[in-house]
């Protein structure tokens, strides 16, 4: 007999082989799949053969709220539901973390079941450390709060994971470069799992290059190196070299290249260094 829950269930982000035995034998005997995209999971549970399939929930970013009180219903009263997302795993830049939490308030059981996840699959292929790694997704499109994360990553001695579409990655890579320097190593990974799976690895400042030249197609993860020990100086010091090379009469703009060069700090960082004490 079925027991009531809410179980999370990853899918594949590319080949539909990687589906597990654990994953297709939930999504056949649900009593309802709350799914991203009707079409993208009909065609999954086509794949599996899943006759007759089980009701399917539009659980998206525009839908996620409205549907909460019915989803806690239909587990009180006795179901079980699966949620999926397009590809990967829920909540993971992705529909299911609201619904999680509410369901785990109202003292529900939740289950998981492990599945594919792009930002591990790119970690584990680039070749960059992954002992200890920080999964950033995609990052704000514009405004203080990107200068902020940005600012945040180029600061990290860990790994970082960035999600980004193939419309917005040449941007990304060159506002990596404005907060990180070009030397930072990084991989591009796309495709992931189909038949046109591609790594590129380079530094930030080669990567720019490739895409001037380059049109990428298809889901992006980038793989960045930690800020190295030369680069973790903290901001009293940058300031402290900046005042100092303004005492010996340089520019503020030859201040900020020589900063920048001695230390491996991108010059932008630098630069807002700088404005930020002038505020202050």
């Amino acid at each position: 007999m079925k027991s009531p829950a809410l179980v999370l269930v990853g899918t594949p982000i590319g080949n539909l082989d990687d589906i597990s035995l654990r994953a297709t034998k939930e999504l056949k005997t649900a009593d309802a799949i709350c799914c991203e995209d009707t079409r993208r999971t009909g065609k999954l549970l086509a794949h599996l053969q899943c006759e007759p399939r089980p009701p399917l929930i539009v659980v998206n970013e525009h839908t996620e709220r409205e549907q909460c009180s019915s989803i806690i219903s239909k587990i009180n009263n006795g179901k079980r539901l699966v949620m999926v997302t397009d590809a990967g795993m829920p909540a993971i830049s992705d529909p299911g973390e609201f619904i999680v939490r509410q369901v785990a308030e109202a003292g529900l059981p939740i289950e998981v079941i492990p599945g594919p996840s792009a930002g591990i699959t790119a970690l584990v292929g680039s070749g960059i450390p992954s002992r200890r790694y920080l999964f950033e997704g995609f990052l704000p499109r514009k405004g203080a709060g990107r200068s902020n994360r940005l600012l945040e990553i180029s600061n990290s001695p860990h790994t970082v994971i960035i999600y980004e579409s193939p419309r917005r990655i040449s941007k990304t890579l060159k506002d990596l470069v404005q907060y990180l320097g070009e030397s930072r190593r990084a991989v591009i990974a796309r495709e992931l799992t189909k038949i046109h799976e591609e790594y590129i690895r380079g530094t930030l400042g080669e990567l720019v290059e490739v895409l001037s030249v380059k049109e990428l197609r298809g889901e992006i993860v980038i793989i960045l190196e930690g800020a190295s020990k030369r680069q973790e100086v903290t901001s009293e010091e940058i300031l402290y070299a900046l005042n100092e090379g303004k005492k010996q009469g340089m520019t503020t703009r030859d201040a900020v290249r020589e900063v920048a060069t001695d230390t491996g700090v991108s010059k932008r960082k630098v630069y807002e260094l700088y404005l930020s004490s002038m505020r202050n």
